[in-house]
């Protein structure tokens, strides 16, 4: 090779290094602000900007104050659990707010930029919500402390002995004989008018015993509902009964998965719970949803958690993904 031809394939390599750099500039500088992308991404990101005419040191410092400003807001606003936000839970509880204000000194800078001609900063702050030290590492045990939880509802168990629905596919010949209808893989369930509502099968069963197979995760399609992440979702059935909530979830493992995972596309939602161990999800729809955070699922659905939960674990490990709109 020449020496200008090496001269211009080591150009041409600076030159997309530089782009590459400015690609990861531009994505630290975007905010994280919606609830929807902060439950999604496991943290929230603001960018502060301060006023123009500024020296360096000045303007930075003030972005940074502007940022830090906005992070507070953003918590706030963040859903504790149905209507209930943080910002109620710090008027209700001094610990709380001594905790959030603690929470939002462990913000991290994620990028800054300074315009020398213009004189004004920029500054980007991220706080993550999962992990040691995050939100759901300060916000839960004190909300249990302080009973300032949802309000208590029986747990959901199945008579004795459980049992588990069959699985039905689509397009299998029990479906066919049922007017092809089979709206989740443990039981068929229709929407009417503004609240789903749960169609009773008899349903062909199993003891949790025989199952060969168990369900090892679990995904609840929420889209066709106005169903919202929060810092507290859980599962109810129809009855008003949990099936799932931070009580069910070892405390380590609440700690680095929050109530589940929330995304917008099935895929997305399997990978999500292979990443954390799942091989054989299970499939249901939600059928109604109680103060915008809690999913309901039917009676046979609630079964069907139940006893694969009691073979694999599912809920104790929060391998539970939740898909929106």
């Amino acid at each position: 090779m020449t020496g200008k031809r090496i001269l211009g394939a080591f150009i041409l390599s600076i030159f997309s290094i530089c782009l590459l750099g400015v690609a990861w500039a531009q994505e630290d500088m975007q905010s994280v602000t919606e609830p929807n992308q902060i439950f999604q991404k496991g943290y929230i990101q603001v960018v502060g900007s301060s006023e123009e005419g500024q020296s360096r040191y000045r303007a930075l410092r003030a972005a940074e104050v502007v940022a830090q400003r906005d992070l507070l807001e953003v918590v706030q606003g963040l859903k504790l659990f149905g209507t209930t936000s943080v910002k109620d839970g710090m008027l209700q509880s001094d610990q709380i707010k001594t905790s959030v204000q603690g929470f939002l000194r462990g913000a991290m800078k994620t990028g800054q930029h300074y315009d020398a001609q213009k004189g004004y900063a920029e500054v980007t702050m991220r706080l993550y919500i999962r992990g040691k030290g995050g939100l759901y590492d300060i916000i839960l045990p004190l909300m249990q402390d302080n009973d300032l939880m949802p309000e208590k509802k029986p747990a959901f168990k199945p008579s004795a002995p459980a049992l588990v629905p069959e699985v039905v596919s689509p397009k299998s010949p029990a479906a066919q004989k049922r007017g092809g209808t089979a709206a989740t893989e443990t039981a068929n369930t229709e929407t009417t008018g503004a609240k789903a509502k749960a169609v009773e099968q008899a349903p062909e069963v199993q003891a949790p015993s025989k199952l060969t197979h168990p369900y090892d995760g679990l995904i609840v399609d929420a889209r066709d509902f106005q169903f919202r992440p929060a810092l507290v979702n859980r599962i109810l059935t129809v009855k008003n009964q949990v099936v799932f909530d931070p009580s069910k979830i070892l405390s380590s493992v609440l700690v680095e998965r929050g109530c589940g995972g929330f995304t917008t596309d099935d895929g997305k939602a399997k990978a999500l719970l292979e990443s954390w161990g799942s091989k054989h999800p299970m499939i249901i729809k939600c059928v109604g949803v109680e103060k915008y955070t809690d999913a309901e699922v039917s009676q046979d659905d609630a079964a069907a958690i139940y006893v694969n939960d009691k073979r694999s674990n599912l809920l104790t490990q929060a391998r539970v993904v939740f898909i929106l709109k």
